[in-house]
């Protein structure tokens, strides 16, 4: 009998590429404000369907979006992962639905730094110099900036003062609470659903955590190998990382 793979999987500029470096083959994913966000390019397309298909395989994305800005994304035909973990791995979505066990789990988990996200939330709220400031599906803080340097001087000013992890990407910048994690979420997963070996891909610092409890961990580049505990690693080869793990991935079966 073959072994269950769990393959969680980061979503932009991993499963996705950006509206900044598509094609004109490529196939669009996403469309916010009547414009085109996110692609899939036209052999991801046709891996992904090679994986959905393999019943020891299972896709699990695996995002910091929330529940309805991934609910954004159209997978290609009959494609649709059946779970998805999104805001972080605090929320299980089942067919696009939120599974109420464990969302009540995170809920409780989330309610012990409550007090900490409030007053954090009071703290960055009101003020012009940040573009958006929010408690995303009540399970971790969000703050949009205008540019990336200053994201990166306040995540670094501010780490060690907060029970919260701060982590950010470019000009993004997060305060999690331990629930909202990408490594605990696949960790849960796995064991919820007794998979033999995790085989996670993801492209920031945000995905680190669950890069590390992977068996084995794809990244698309030397940057996060410098970080990484996990030394069971494979460094894309190809021009997508999107096509290189989902090869890998169809290999390892």
């Amino acid at each position: 009998m073959k072994e269950k793979i769990l393959f969680a999987c980061d979503l932009d500029n991993t499963l996705l590429i950006s509206h900044r470096i598509s094609r004109e083959c490529d196939i669009c994913a996403e469309i916010l404000n009547g414009k085109e966000q996110s692609f899939f390019t036209p052999a991801a397309c046709e891996l992904i369907k090679k994986v959905t298909e393999n019943e020891n395989i299972i896709l699990l994305p695996v995002t910091t979006r929330s529940v309805e800005q991934y609910k954004r994304i159209k997978f290609p035909a009959d494609c649709t992962p059946k779970y998805a973990l999104t805001c972080n791995g605090a929320v299980l979505l089942k067919d696009g639905f939120p599974e109420e066990n464990w969302y009540k789990e995170s809920e409780q988990l989330t309610d012990l730094h409550r007090d900490e996200l409030n007053r954090l939330y009071e703290e960055y709220s009101g003020k012009d110099c940040y573009k958006t400031v929010r408690i995303v599906d009540d399970m971790f803080l969000f703050i949009h900036f205008f540019d990336s340097e200053s994201a990166a001087a306040e995540a670094e000013k501010c780490r060690g003062n907060t029970e919260l992890t701060i982590d950010y990407f470019g000009s993004k910048m997060y305060y999690f609470p331990p629930v909202s994690n990408k490594g605990y979420g696949v960790k849960r997963f796995a064991e919820h659903f007794n998979c033999d070996r995790i085989i996670a891909a993801g492209d920031s610092t945000i995905d680190c955590s669950m890069l590390d409890i992977a068996d084995t961990a794809l990244i698309p580049d030397e940057r996060l190998a410098k970080i990484l505990k996990n030394e069971n690693i494979s460094i894309c080869d190809s021009e997508f990382f999107s096509e290189f793990i989902l090869r890998f991935v169809l290999e390892s079966v």
